[in-house]
């Protein structure tokens, strides 16, 4: 039988040879070089975790939030380092959420 924790070092060690880790990284690193891009990237980021957080307490986003998250959209919709940086972003984070369920199914097991 494997141990668990020598199945997690596994696991990290797959997740850093996944080709959704190199791209990030190496968007990552891109965007790291163009302060402007970063920095818009960033406050999308900050801003759609904010509206996300409202969301999961099941507040009202005040319309001054959706405006701003709209506007942003936008502007980087114009930036292809931004661009790029946020869909392996997304891709890296997608496979992270389905990595995750399965550990969290586990769990459920014995938690339900």
């Amino acid at each position: 039988m494997m141990n668990v924790y020598d199945c997690a070092n596994e696991l990290a060690k797959a997740l850093r040879e996944s080709r959704e880790f190199t791209v990030l990284k190496e968007e990552k690193a891109k965007l790291a070089g163009d302060k402007t891009s970063k920095d818009l990237v960033d406050d999308f980021l900050k801003l759609s975790q904010e509206i996300e957080i409202l969301k999961y307490q099941k507040q009202t986003v005040p319309e001054d939030k959706t405006a701003q998250l709209n506007k942003l959209t936008g502007i980087l919709n114009l930036n292809p380092a931004a661009v790029s940086y946020l869909n392996a972003f997304m891709r890296f984070n997608m496979m992270m959420q389905d990595v995750s369920k399965s550990i969290t199914d586990v769990v459920k097991e014995v938690t339900d």
